[in-house]
């Protein structure tokens, strides 16, 4: 006899923990997850090659001299790069180059996230960074931190932190993912917005939005102009190499790239897109996507949110699993305070010059975007229910209500589609191709 199962368990990640939700099986269409490569088989080896044989580039023991002061910038703790075996093994170069580690800081590059505590930075960066070098935030909310430097050719203007601005050599450090503005992450991103004051941050990210049609096509597109304009920036503010890791979803390291800011992040990417570029057949009615990795708030689940809404039906829902402890944003109300607003509210209240913070303020954009045409149920405890209200959004206390709610909206044969690792998993329609 045959068994036919009627529904499947599907795991779905909600923070750092793994829910099982009952879904029917006839009703799923597809589900995706990253196309995990193997991993290295020894990640220092892996680091220390990259390193000494740079993309595009001369040794930095060739580039540095022994009187530089070197800032090296990573990212923070929204972002998976192993800086505990990359930045030990770029400190060791620099000293073979003869600078002492008294002459490198280590800048966190937070953008307008929120500062790191001590202790976070400890877990981040690991003992032996934290013993070796000053590791430090990029104090992007003080003023006196930044110094402005000028104008792209397209007239961004580019304030950028002081301790860089002062440096006679700057490193870059990060991970290579499909990411919502620039394309993908990495590269000249460290610098911006990594470690740019709001103004420079607002001018590259508000680019998207010249074509309100393509919105949400930019991410996973290689040398958008917003990714264009942030290598003008990085290159204006002095930076001269990179060190970038592609991670699978199990947080293995599967290659690094260094060297050349552009043509080694351009190398990067391609092994990026293998993993995380996913290509579906069809739009689904109901799409459930897990915000995790980028689930610290929802500035950070703003990217999974986006990029869900390219394979869901107009009319459709999304049911959005975010953890959120941060809650919307600890450094941004604006999500609050104008949540409300439709996106061409939004681009209307921008355009006349009637919000201060425009970092957040075309981030609500996006999520607007994201939003626009469907319904969207948020799983999440970090996020109450009066959050969801402001950013027009349903609420559900579970996966399984929310996904009941769902098909009683579109019927007992609703199609449902689920996006796993989704911060990093970029869906793209078939029809469309491929990323490239």
């Amino acid at each position: 006899m045959i068994t036919i199962l009627s529904s499947m368990e599907i795991p779905i990640r909600y923070g750092e923990k793994e829910i099982a939700v009952e879904i029917p099986s006839k009703n799923i269409i597809w589900e995706l997850s990253p196309n995990d490569l193997p991993a290295v088989a020894d990640e220092h080896k892996a680091v220390a090659d990259a390193v000494s044989n740079p993309i595009n580039s001369e040794r930095l023991s060739k580039l540095i001299k022994p009187h530089m002061n070197v800032v090296i910038i990573a990212d923070d703790f929204t972002r998976s790069t192993p800086k505990k075996v990359i930045l030990p093994i770029i400190l060791d170069e620099l000293n073979c180059a003869g600078v002492s580690d008294e002459k490198v800081t280590v800048l966190i590059g937070l953008g307008t996230h929120r500062y790191m505590t001590e202790e976070e930075i400890v877990k981040n960066f690991g003992s032996e960074v934290v013993s070796r070098v000053r590791v430090v935030n990029h104090e992007w909310m003080d003023p006196q931190n930044l110094v402005y430097i000028g104008t792209t050719s397209n007239g961004t203007p580019v304030t950028i932190n002081r301790m860089a601005y002062e440096a006679d050599f700057l490193i870059g450090v990060g991970s290579i993912v499909p990411h919502c503005w620039a394309g993908f992450s990495g590269g000249a991103k460290i610098v911006q917005p990594g470690i740019c004051g709001p103004e420079t941050t607002a001018a590259t990210h508000y680019l998207i939005f010249d074509d309100d049609d393509r919105v949400l096509d930019y991410a996973g597109m290689p040398r958008n102009k917003v990714m264009q304009e942030m290598r003008a920036v990085a290159l204006k503010a002095g930076l001269r190499f990179i060190v970038n890791a592609v991670i699978n979803s199990r947080g293995q390291l599967v290659k690094v790239v260094a060297g050349d800011p552009i043509i080694a992040h351009d190398a990067g990417i391609e092994i990026s897109k293998r993993i995380f570029v996913r290509n579906v057949e069809e739009k689904a009615d109901i799409v459930i996507v897990e915000a995790y990795p980028a689930d610290l708030d929802m500035w950070q689940a703003t990217k999974p949110l986006s990029y869900s809404r390219r394979v869901v039906k107009d009319g459709g829902t999304v049911i959005f699993v975010t953890a959120a402890p941060d809650g919307l944003s600890p450094t941004h109300p604006l999500l609050a305070e104008k949540g409300q607003h439709t996106y061409q509210e939004l681009k209307q209240i921008m355009k006349c010059d009637l919000i201060d913070d425009k970092v957040a303020g075309s981030l609500l954009m996006l999520i607007k975007k994201g939003v626009e045409g469907v319904n969207v149920l948020v799983v999440s405890e970090g996020l109450t229910r009066e959050m969801k209200q402001k950013m027009n959004m349903g609420h559900a206390d579970s996966v399984e209500d929310a996904l009941k709610l769902a098909l009683e909206r579109h019927g007992r044969d609703a199609t449902v589609g689920i996006i796993h690792h989704g911060g990093d998993v970029l869906p793209v329609l078939k029809e469309r191709g491929r990323v490239s």
